[in-house]
């Protein structure tokens, strides 16, 4: 019995192997070039939204009626500051606080 199970084990290492030479990893794989290939992956997504925030926070402030949204300098807490027409609030998220700041126009404008 011992033997077969160092012979199952035999196999299982030989498949892992073939498998990362083939640099197909299972989406199980903890090897470091695949949770490299995550972080990085993580970095590049991270970088696209802050891009993405920049633009529209732009955008917003070159309105007729400006709208800025800053994200907190707390690194721990990640609330959205907007301010529109005077009135300020606070969402966690860019895209709440656009909406939020959009809905204060629309109250102030009926």
């Amino acid at each position: 019995m011992i033997e077969s199970e160092k012979e199952k084990m035999t196999a299982t290492k030989q498949l892992e192997r073939n498998i990362h030479a083939q640099n197909e990893h299972s989406s199980y794989c903890e090897c470091i070039w695949c949770l490299e290939k995550d972080t990085q992956h993580i970095r590049t997504s991270d970088l696209a939204k802050r891009e993405i925030e920049q633009e529209m926070a732009a955008m917003l402030m070159n309105l007729p009626l400006p709208i800025t949204i800053k994200k907190e300098a707390d690194l721990h807490n990640g609330e959205y500051i907007w301010q529109c027409l005077g009135t300020t609030g606070k969402a966690y998220s860019f895209v709440d606080a656009t909406r939020q700041a959009l809905q204060s126009i629309i109250q102030v404008s009926l």
